[in-house]
């Protein structure tokens, strides 16, 4: 009787990871230009903490080689918090300067939603109701808490662009980082919040 032979199954690649989900477009792009370029491949390393091997010599290598074996670049969230009931959203833009290991900077910056829970747009209608102020004063208290918590309360997928500087700065860091977003906005959002869920509130606010 002749066996038959079979060939052994090939074990799919576990990807772990998109690259435009470790680096950002303009560094990809600079990867795409110079794969082998030893510059490139130090700041590869300074974002990874790993070294595509000598084998990665194009940039589809370097491309296959980040998706299986690198994780995700994501801003770790600083609070954890559970939102009740649905609030409001509002959407804040995010800049900021990345410091690499590798002595570079670069600007970065992205967009994500602020969301406010019914709860706490309550308690700051509230307050401002209780000190006879207006919805200008609520809409300051949205603003001011905005400024103070949305890089920690947001996770914004941060994309670099302009050029890349090679100059001594603190390793793996970053600094100048701003929101900006639309008071505009809140004011819209909260007033059709409070006409829609809590009509009667329009009334106290003075």
């Amino acid at each position: 009787m002749s066996a038959v032979m079979t060939e052994p199954e090939v074990p799919a690649v576990q990807r772990r990871c998109k690259i435009e989900e470790v680096f950002g477009g303009a560094f990809i792009d600079l990867i795409a230009l110079a794969p082998m370029n030893p510059v490139v491949r130090g700041l590869i390393l300074a974002q990874t903490n790993k070294m595509p091997g000598p084998e990665c010599e194009t940039f589809e290598q370097i491309k296959e080689w980040v998706e299986t074996t690198c994780e995700r670049n994501k801003r770790p969230l600083n609070v954890s918090r559970t939102p009740s009931r649905a609030g409001i959203v509002i959407k804040v833009d995010f800049s900021e300067t990345e410091y690499g290991r590798a002595n570079y900077s670069v600007p970065r910056s992205g967009s994500d939603e602020f969301e406010l829970d019914e709860d706490e747009l309550l308690a700051l209608v509230q307050e401002a109701i209780d000190d006879g102020d207006g919805l200008d004063v609520v809409i300051d208290s949205i603003a001011t808490l905005i400024d103070e918590d949305a890089w920690n309360r947001c996770s914004p997928n941060l994309e670099d662009y302009g050029d890349y500087e090679y100059d001594e700065h603190d390793s793996n860091d970053s600094g100048n980082s701003k929101t900006e977003f639309s008071r505009t906005q809140i004011r819209e959002r909260l007033h059709s919040f409070i006409r829609n869920r809590h009509p009667q509130l329009l009334e106290e606010l003075s």
